[in-house]
């Protein structure tokens, strides 16, 4: 048993939400039609975050991969055909993904020239409620395509109209969903046992699913019709209602003359948006899910949107469905990654003063970039190309910002993609931070040489607080917890000349020795700390024979990939 004390503490603001893990599920949805006669490829990227990750891939209650992974490898794991699921009901045709260390999940179909991206969320992002909008197919058409009204409605059936809306069960135990039509108020309930999904059709209007457990919920459509006579997919994994924002920038580089914005909420919202953002209002009542008139500000550059509730914001292009990030769930630190197969661009909003110190991997890349600046806000905006077939880390070393990822098909006139996979909301000068410094004293006592092998099996060293700020933050963290006793820290002496020396191979130029300390070479070799919180934690020499507890120090782990992706 250990008391773990962090001793550089995060705080998490707003509702930011880091996208790994160590648990997923997923499911893969019908791409075109399942009779397609084209090659389908279902695939996961799995990312790991720490040295030597074990992950299994499970299919349907059977394992169909394993491995294991050092820190920023890739793994491209190829799924059989029989994931893909066409058929509406029930199913167990479920992905999952389990691992001993963090790890993120990107998952991507393709079929043909039809091609889709998602970044698969941890079941701790997951939710039990969550709305579900109603996408107006035949609008939609109308906005995407020159299609005259008559037509579009004649044309497309009621049944390939519709969207599907897939709820998996995220927990490995029998799950009651509900879900509520809000336009009759209408209710079906039924259960799914562990890692069930169910695949249905969006009904005519919005729609609210309660679970009794954590579920994920997917809104796909196989075969969206785009201009040109194109044929693509979507699918979009929906945030829980606990994950929304008030306030979002609009990507303009990604708005076409069709795109539309809807968003969906079970309260009245009302929305204000503009460059500042008083130029135009428009109301949202409850359980509606409608195109938001304002697109049209869109076009001709960012939009600035406040909403007086919480929503989930949503952009509709050609070919993808996009889930605008809000402001509150900024991060500093994003993983991306690029296709072999396509043009791939990554957009960034920073804060306009902080703009020069954006990193791309190792290199400072933000003076190069072209940064415009969103009128009426604090941020501007760039777009980078990303290097084909490789994972990238884009971070901010002071500041928290938004980070999409776009590609383009060549043999087609779509994009897709969205979102990048969020590592950590909080900048560190350092790097993209994956796990934090750690400071570990154990309840139990045993000798200095002891303690040292004890740290390292923990992945770290016996702490060694050799500057003032490193003691200052161990006095805060021993303190917070109101540690007693006596432990022992990385400092002896040596046994050729008797001088002190760090175990971590620091100079010995500061100290906080007790009154009458240190004693002579004979009596004590090895150093401990008094956990007295009224006495400053001073330092005092001891035989290293002497039975004291472990305080180990873990160095806080950095994200850097390993290319090219395997």
């Amino acid at each position: 048993m250990f008391t773990i004390l962090l001793i550089i503490s995060v705080f998490y603001q707003g509702q930011a939400v880091k996208d790994f893990g160590k648990d997923f599920v997923t499911a893969f949805p019908e791409n075109i039609a399942y009779y397609y006669p084209s090659t389908l490829f279902n695939t996961l990227k799995i990312t790991a975050l720490h040295n030597n990750t074990n992950f299994n891939v499970i299919f349907n209650g059977a394992s169909i991969e394993t491995g294991t992974l050092m820190a920023g490898q890739t793994k491209t794991v190829y799924l059989p055909d029989e994931v893909e699921e066409h058929q509406l009901g029930l199913s167990t045709k479920s992905v999952r993904i389990s691992s001993d260390n963090d790890v993120t999940v990107f998952s991507k179909s393709l079929r043909g020239s039809s091609i889709q991206t998602n970044v698969v969320q941890p079941v701790t992002n997951l939710g039990k409620v969550y709305q579900i909008p109603f996408v107006n197919f035949t609008e939609l058409i109308l906005l995407l395509n020159d299609y005259n009204v008559s037509t579009a409605r004649t044309s497309q059936t009621q049944n390939y109209n519709l969207f599907r809306v897939l709820i998996i069960n995220a927990e490995d135990k029998d799950n009651t969903v509900k879900v509520t039509n809000q336009q009759s108020g209408s209710e079906t309930s039924f259960k799914l046992s562990a890692f069930q999904f169910v695949q249905m059709s969006d009904s005519e209007s919005a729609m609210k699913i309660s679970a009794a457990a954590y579920v994920s919920v997917l809104l796909t459509h196989p075969c969206l019709d785009t201009s040109f006579c194109k044929c693509t997919m979507v699918v979009h994994q929906l945030r829980p209602a606990n994950l929304l924002g008030d306030h979002f920038l609009v990507p303009s580089f990604q708005i076409g003359e069709y795109s539309r914005m809807f968003s969906t909420s079970d309260q009245s919202v009302n929305f204000e948006y503009g460059s500042p953002p008083n130029n135009g209002s428009q109301t949202l009542n409850p359980g509606s899910s409608v195109f938001l008139s304002f697109y049209q500000h869109l076009t001709v550059g960012f939009s600035n949107i406040t909403t007086s509730q919480p929503v989930s914001l949503k952009l509709m292009g050609v070919g993808s469905l996009v889930d605008l990030i809000p402001v509150s769930m900024f991060s500093a630190c994003y993983l991306v990654h690029s296709s072999s197969f396509a043009v791939s661009q990554a957009l960034l909003i920073v804060e306009t003063t902080q703009v020069s110190e954006t990193y791309i991997d190792k290199t400072n890349s933000g003076s190069s970039m072209t940064w415009n600046a969103i009128n009426g806000t604090e941020y501007s905006w760039a777009v980078v190309d990303l290097y084909l077939l490789m994972s990238q880390v884009i971070w901010h070393p002071s500041s928290k910002m938004a980070v999409y990822v776009f590609e383009r098909m060549a043999s087609t006139l779509f994009d897709y993609g969205g979102p990048a996979i969020s590592i950590n909301e909080e900048p560190d000068p350092r790097g993209c931070l994956v796990s934090q410094a750690m400071l570990e004293v154990s309840d139990q006592s045993v000798s200095w040489p002891a303690s040292c092998q004890y740290c390292k099996l923990k992945g770290g060293y016996l702490a060694s607080p050799s500057w003032a700020e490193a003691q200052r933050y161990m006095i805060q963290e021993l303190e917070e917890v109101g540690a007693t006793g006596q432990a022992w820290i990385g400092l002896r002496r040596s046994l050729l000349t008797s001088e002190w020396y760090w175990q971590t191979g620091q100079n010995f130029s500061f100290s906080n020795w007790a009154s009458g300390q240190p004693v002579s070479p004979e009596k004590g070799m090895c150093v401990f700390v008094k956990l007295e919180p009224n006495g400053n934690y001073t330092w005092n020499s001891a035989r290293c024979c002497t039975s004291m507890k472990p305080m180990c120090f873990k160095e806080p782990n950095y994200l850097h990939l390993i290319n090219p992706i395997s």
